[in-house]
């Protein structure tokens, strides 16, 4: 990862404190000149208990890791699953 806060959509709760989070990226194929959109699944540790599955958030690295797998945790929750508002119009927007 070249950045250590990422925005991340959390995927499920496979253990106690730890999330499953999906970071989509665009990738950039050189021989066609065409991005296109990849995903990454990783291991994030949730010490509140406050997000659910759907939910958008930001997510940083740790300098240490907690464990062999789980190297990130949950910064922030910044849209609910199903309440997402363009902060411009205050409109409800459809999700990713």
């Amino acid at each position: 990862m070249c950045s250590s806060l990422v925005m991340a959509k959390c995927l499920s709760h496979p253990l106690n404190k730890t999330i499953k989070v999906l970071i989509p990226r665009l990738k950039l194929d050189t021989f066609l000149n065409m991005y296109f959109r990849d995903t990454e699944q990783i291991l994030a540790d949730d010490h509140n208990h406050d997000c659910k599955a759907g939910d958008w958030l930001l997510v940083r690295k740790l300098d240490q890791p907690l464990s062999l797998r789980v190297n990130h945790r949950v910064e922030k929750v910044v849209y609910r699953a199903g309440h997402i508002v363009d902060p411009l119009s205050g409109k409800r927007s459809l999700g990713y």
